[in-house]
């Protein structure tokens, strides 16, 4: 299987879908509630997810996909090597609100969760992260690698909040005020996948949140990987990574952010 041969492929994919999304932003949008109020989704996320499993289907009929819209496309579960996950927009409270801070993201993953390819599309403006396991990362076909910012003193981070803060007591909020004095900033910008990305190019130097589902973050993790820096659990594992606790950063800062976000529960 030739990795950067789907790379292509994807590229080639999320292009079309960024194309279709766009169609519907900064437009009227008709949308629809999931499990919280605040968690919605419109007509772009369903258009953006029919373009990519139909393309995904039609290139790869052996893989399974797996989608934030969806679920149990492709091949089935139990007879696939390898599964696509898929988030046709990351962000769609700001994508609805207008706010051009929003993405695209699929990963190729084996069953293991090991991402061997992943690609994160901003379409407002198209920057286009992609990465393949063992052989580096880019933005815009340019190779791209994670700051050097070494103390927190100096760092700007970003973080979000799950969409069932009104239900649970772990929430991160006390992870983000404890970071507050202790960094040049913190961010929440609103896409998980996106922020993953721009933590690989260094614009940000670290990333956490919990309560991620893997079509947020599995293009993430490979890009931030390839780009030379870290991305665990928050006990500090590597493998298996499905979102529910997630650090990522420039490895330099990554033991200092775990610390913090395990004695701030």
């Amino acid at each position: 299987m030739n990795l950067q041969v789907i790379r292509g492929t994807a590229t080639g994919i999320i292009q079309q879908a960024g194309a279709e999304v766009m169609l519907y932003y900064d437009q009227p949008h008709t949308e629809t509630t999931k499990s919280s109020m605040f968690d919605i989704v419109t007509e772009g996320d369903k258009a953006s997810e029919r373009l990519i499993v139909a393309a995904l289907c039609e290139a790869f009929p052996d893989h399974h996909i797996v989608g934030e819209e969806g679920g149990g496309m492709g091949a089935p579960a139990e007879e696939a090597e390898y599964f696509w996950y898929i988030d046709p927009i990351d962000g769609t409270s700001n994508f609805a609100n207008n706010i051009p801070f929003f993405s695209i993201s699929m990963a190729l993953a084996d069953k293991n969760l090991n991402p061997l390819v992943g690609v994160v599309l901003n379409p407002v403006s198209h920057e286009i992260f992609s990465a393949v396991a063992g052989q580096g990362v880019t933005r815009n076909g340019l190779p791209i690698r994670v700051s050097d910012t070494e103390s927190l003193s100096q760092a700007i981070l970003c973080s979000g909040f799950p969409y069932d803060t009104a239900t649970q007591k772990r929430i991160n909020v006390d992870a983000f005020m404890a970071f507050l004095p202790q960094t040049r900033g913190v961010r929440r910008i609103g896409s998980a996948a996106l922020e993953l990305s721009y933590v690989a190019c260094g614009r940000l130097d670290g990333f956490w949140e919990c309560r991620l589902n893997p079509w947020d973050c599995m293009a993430g993790i490979l890009l931030v990987r390839e780009a030379g820096g870290k991305v665990t659990d928050y006990q500090g594992g590597e493998a298996g990574l499905t979102g529910a606790e997630l650090i990522a950063s420039n490895g330099l800062l990554h033991e200092a952010m775990r610390t913090v976000i395990t004695a701030n529960p």
